[in-house]
């Protein structure tokens, strides 16, 4: 991202109408989400309309937004297929004054390692442990399958096999 409205770490006096991201490459078509939250509640989230490396989501007119900090989180596709998952921060002060021009050049706030906001680790995390609990009773199930099909088992030879008498 090389740009956004409004612009990343700034405080604006109004409630945006809609968000707009700039990338320095063309997004693919599809894929493409981007989301506004508050507190860790999503406000509103969407596929944006893409014109030329620029996608913007529209904020309804429902959505109250009252004075705070609002979290742009976005995932697209970029022209050559990898994905791209940021976000950045502005605040809504309508008492204040506004500060920054609106439009950023700069970076979105992300994992440094990974790229990934910041959020997605431990989602993640809990997703790998569903998995894993899931494999183990998947196993568990089987182990029980197999037992109790074994137990008919006498360990008699049977009627193919030769008896010693």
């Amino acid at each position: 991202m090389v740009g956004s409205t409004p612009e990343q770490d700034t405080t604006v006096s109004e409630a945006p109408g809609s968000v707009e991201l700039e990338f320095s490459g063309i997004p693919r078509d599809d894929f493409n989400t981007v989301a506004l939250s508050r507190d860790g509640e999503v406000l509103v989230t969407g596929e944006p309309t893409i014109d030329g490396r620029t996608l913007t989501l529209d904020i309804p007119g429902d959505v109250e937004m009252s004075d705070g900090e609002y979290t742009v989180g976005y995932q697209i596709t970029s022209s050559d297929g990898h994905a791209t998952r940021g976000s950045y921060v502005f605040t809504l002060d309508s008492d204040g004054g506004a500060s920054g021009s609106g439009s950023s050049q700069g970076t979105a706030e992300t994992d440094d390692d990974t790229g990934m906001p910041s959020w997605a680790g431990p989602a993640l995390g809990i997703a790998g442990v569903i998995v894993v609990l899931g494999a183990l009773v998947v196993a568990i199930a089987r182990f029980r399958s197999m037992s109790s099909g074994s137990s008919g088992e006498s360990g008699e030879p049977g009627d193919d096999e030769p008896r010693n008498s």
